[in-house]
């Protein structure tokens, strides 16, 4: 077991992330963790790490560190290109990072949240099992210039030799654009609102007053016939709820466990994660499907995950690298 450790040079908006707090809604806590957690999830697995490890989820954002250790580490998400020592290598895939050099991640126009997983256990305070930021218990780590991380792991050159092989295990990743098209099944309340329908029927522009708690989405003529709340009770991530002033508002993973405006449709496990990645002026249209329909795909999805979990621990196996696996 080696500590290595991350020198943060350059850096946006990142923090130290996980899958979140989810199933206590009923203490009134909100799940939080990455937005994407379908790419949050194969970085890990990328790197022999349990898919709820901590990692570094960056935001709208280049991030350069440095690392005095050899690191064995995956880039998913947004990103596409990651420099080491200023040469490309490809993003979604399984890379070697020698004591001493130098990792840029540039931003990327499309899509917002890029995650980094690092072999081993990355350090970080706790807060009900998890090191995800949550505003409202005022914690979470957020990365700075200076800041420097501490990962243990059994990579290093002294363990498997020096000769790192390159794996390509091109795991399965969105191409993302301006345009996202989500799929949700029909809402409670979808008979509260004279003209509901339209909310199927254009597309929505994403406005900066978006977070991680919720993101609001902007029509063209919308007149949805909302006059009034209706009684506070819980709603889940991924609801689209419609406020008096006829914005839509697509709850996220920091949102608050109850809610009291109608809840016209609510999005598939893989729209939640898609959603989290458009930025503010991207466009998003929703499409309604049944139960079977979204079961469908997200029993899709997981297969894929559980596919490229096997493709990488065998590879991982045939090169003697048990010791590096969590799973």
């Amino acid at each position: 077991m080696i500590t290595a450790t991350i020198s943060i040079e350059r850096v946006g908006y990142a923090v130290v992330q996980d899958l979140g707090r989810p199933g206590l809604a009923k203490l009134g806590i909100s799940a939080n963790g990455a937005g994407d957690q379908v790419s949050a999830r194969l970085a890990n697995i990328l790197v022999g790490n349990d898919e709820a490890s901590a990692l570094i989820e960056v935001i709208s954002s280049e991030i350069v560190f440095a690392t005095d250790a050899d690191l064995l580490i995956s880039v998913t998400g947004a990103a596409r290109t990651v420099f080491i020592d200023d040469l490309p290598h490809c993003t979604h895939e399984t890379l070697v990072v020698t004591a001493g050099s130098r990792v840029v991640i540039p931003g990327s126009d499309y899509g917002q949240r890029s995650y980094i997983g690092l072999n081993g256990q990355l350090q970080g305070n706790r807060i009900l099992e998890s090191v995800s930021p949550d505003n409202f218990l005022e914690f979470g780590q957020r990365l700075i210039s200076g800041t420097k991380l501490q990962v243990q792991s059994n990579f290093g050159s002294e363990a498997i030799g020096s000769d790192f092989p390159v794996f390509r295990f091109s795991a399965p990743h969105e191409t993302y654009s301006k345009m996202f098209h989500l799929t949700a099944t029909i809402g409670p309340d979808i008979t509260r609102l004279k003209k509901g329908e339209q909310i199927f029927e254009q597309d929505f522009e994403v406005l900066p007053q978006s977070d991680h708690v919720g993101m609001r989405l902007i029509g063209t003529g919308l007149d949805l016939g909302v006059t009034s709340e209706i009684l506070s009770r819980g709603v889940p991530i991924g609801a689209v709820e419609v406020p008096p002033s006829g914005e839509l508002i697509i709850l996220l993973r920091g949102r608050l466990v109850t809610a009291g405006y109608p809840v016209v449709a609510v999005l598939t496990k893989g729209s939640i994660d898609k959603v989290s990645q458009a930025r503010p002026g991207d466009h998003i249209s929703i499409s309604v499907i049944d139960m079977a329909k979204a079961q469908s795909e997200l029993q899709e999805v997981e297969s894929k995950i559980a596919s490229t979990k096997t493709r990488v621990g065998n590879a991982f196996k045939s090169r003697g690298w048990e010791a590096l696996l969590s799973y």
